[in-house]
């Protein structure tokens, strides 16, 4: 599955700087992380959860929070029911003052008088380079994003529950020359493209090259049979047309026959008319060529709207 393909690509991929962990940890966490309550032993306390879907974005997450947060975080592993059964990582984080201070630090939470909340746009004091907006695309598609099988349609789109953060990933994706639209959803919202080259540009930036491959491999096979359909559907219409075309002349021919006889025409439309009831399958330029002296094609098409024109007066002089 291509979606599943890209996103294992994706979350196989280790920054090589500090500065695009930081981008693409905070890209996860704002979008797929969320403080819960919890109850252990009678105890009460606050955690910070990262969920998703993939086992290989566990690994990465796993891994970016041992580099970040200096400790291994706590993993469970849920089996999710409903209208999309499938597994759930929950990667843990305890909720405590070093904690906060680097989810703050992160772009991910905010504090307000009335508490704590996931922050609404993007931290740009973090994508100051190049590498570090593309590693926040990475983070955000890996968190929340999703990319059609090419083969149906050209879409990719990132979900978010707020619309400054929404805006925050049209502006990082323009910086790529790439403009998204938003629309609204009833959970949040989807920044989304449509179209083969900025599909292929945003996973091009986010670094899913063999997607990249393939996506393209699809473009290709896709414009030939585009290209083949075109010439038969030409090549159709031309058949279709040549022969409502002899059947037309056939029939003005057999029209002048049966009222005045073909001996009354002259005698190149008499030769032309015995030669097409002769040869009904025949085309025109064919037909030109069997008379002695050949003639061109336009001078048998010529010959033949006379013909036409003759059967016309006279099927409306019998009338």
């Amino acid at each position: 599955m291509f979606y599943t393909e890209t996103k294992g690509e994706l979350a196989r991929m280790m920054p090589d700087s500090e500065c695009c962990v930081l981008s693409e940890l905070s890209a996860i966490a704002r979008s797929c992380g969320r403080l819960e309550m919890r109850q252990h032993d009678g105890e009460s306390g606050s955690v910070f959860e990262i969920r998703t879907e993939s086992a290989a974005s566990a690994r990465k997450i796993m891994a970016f929070v041992r580099s970040v947060f200096k400790f291994k975080p706590k993993v469970r592993f849920t089996h999710r029911r409903g209208r999309r059964p499938g597994n759930q990582y929950i990667v843990g984080l305890p909720y405590d003052t070093e904690t906060l201070k680097i989810l703050q630090d992160l772009g991910v939470v905010s504090q307000k008088r009335d508490g704590v909340s996931l922050r609404n746009g993007v931290p740009w004091h973090l994508l100051s380079r190049q590498c570090c907006l593309r590693a926040y695309l990475r983070g955000v598609f890996l968190a929340r994003g999703y990319v059609q099988n090419p083969e149906k349609e050209y879409h990719m789109e990132f979900m978010t529950d707020s619309s400054a953060h929404a805006a925050g990933i049209v502006r990082v994706a323009e910086s790529f020359n790439v403009t998204p639209k938003i629309a609204g959803r009833k959970k949040g919202h989807m920044v989304y493209v449509k179209g083969g080259d900025d599909v292929a540009q945003l996973l091009r930036v986010m670094g899913a090259h063999s997607a990249v491959l393939t996506l393209e491999s699809v473009r290709v096979l896709r414009g030939v049979r585009g290209d083949v359909n075109r010439v038969v559907n030409c090549e159709t219409a031309n058949v279709t047309k040549a022969v409502d075309a002899g059947l037309a002349q056939i029939t003005a021919i057999r029209k002048i026959d049966e009222i005045i006889g073909l001996r009354s025409l002259s005698p190149g439309l008499q030769e032309m008319a015995e030669l097409r009831l002769a040869n009904p399958e025949m085309t025109l330029r064919e037909l030109g060529q069997m008379l002695s002296p050949p003639i061109s094609k336009s001078a048998v098409n010529h010959r033949m709207r006379r013909i036409i024109h003759l059967a016309q007066r006279l099927d409306g002089k019998a009338g």
